[in-house]
């Protein structure tokens, strides 16, 4: 049987076009669900005019999406955050960021549903995304990551002070190892002795 469809639906049309469809597919799932109407003299004088206004809107539409995509597109998107030495952030950046981001650039807001973003990003690098604004009018914008600061996390940082004071004892352990020098042995007689033992000494340079 013939239909309407009163709205676009994939693999069958747009909304307007008069299909040819089987009838248990048409009163089953079609008519049930609006997407289409029969095919008879009044309901195809109306899905005329109904069409007419869809081509306007669809203008629009189009339209719309492309003037932003003249914005966007190429557009580069740059980004400042913590991370770990190894590049891997302490968090993430989701499609809603970038659409903040490019609403604060160029004023433009584009609905973060049409961000093709498939995960969240959580590492430093640079990344092409996809912004599908409408049917196919697509634009592309890069997003430039970078560390701000490379802060080591806390399991890292415990680490690292442990292996400090690792060290720091070793040296410690090195000193208190060392022989006593002259000096130090010196240091530890009374002035009384220190003078008997130079006065010594000279005498025997004396008798040499």
């Amino acid at each position: 049987m013939k239909v309407i469809l009163t709205r676009d639906y994939e693999k069958l049309g747009s909304a307007g076009d008069m299909i040819t469809v089987k009838d248990g597919f048409a009163k089953n799932f079609l008519f049930p669900n609006n997407v289409a109407l029969a095919a008879t003299p009044g309901n195809i004088k109306q899905m005329e005019i109904v069409k007419k206004s869809l081509i306007k809107k669809e203008a629009k539409n189009i339209g719309e999406a492309q003037q932003i995509m003249s914005v966007i597109d190429g557009l580069l998107l740059k980004f400042k955050v913590n991370s770990s030495p190894e590049g891997k952030l302490y968090g993430s950046i989701t499609n809603k960021d970038l659409a903040e981001k490019i609403f604060d650039l160029k004023k433009v807001e584009v609905d973060r549903k049409k961000i093709d973003l498939e995960e969240h990003i959580k590492e430093v690098g640079i990344y092409d995304i996809t912004v599908k604004l409408y049917k196919d009018v697509k634009a592309t914008i890069k997003v430039e990551v970078k560390s701000d600061d490379a802060i080591i996390a806390p399991q890292e940082q415990d680490a690292a002070d442990e292996n400090n004071e690792s060290q720091q004892q070793e040296k410690t352990g090195d000193a208190q190892a060392l022989p006593p020098t002259a000096s130090n042995e010196n240091a530890d007689k009374s002035p009384e002795e220190n003078s008997l033992n130079e006065q010594g000494s000279t005498d025997n340079k004396k008798d040499d």
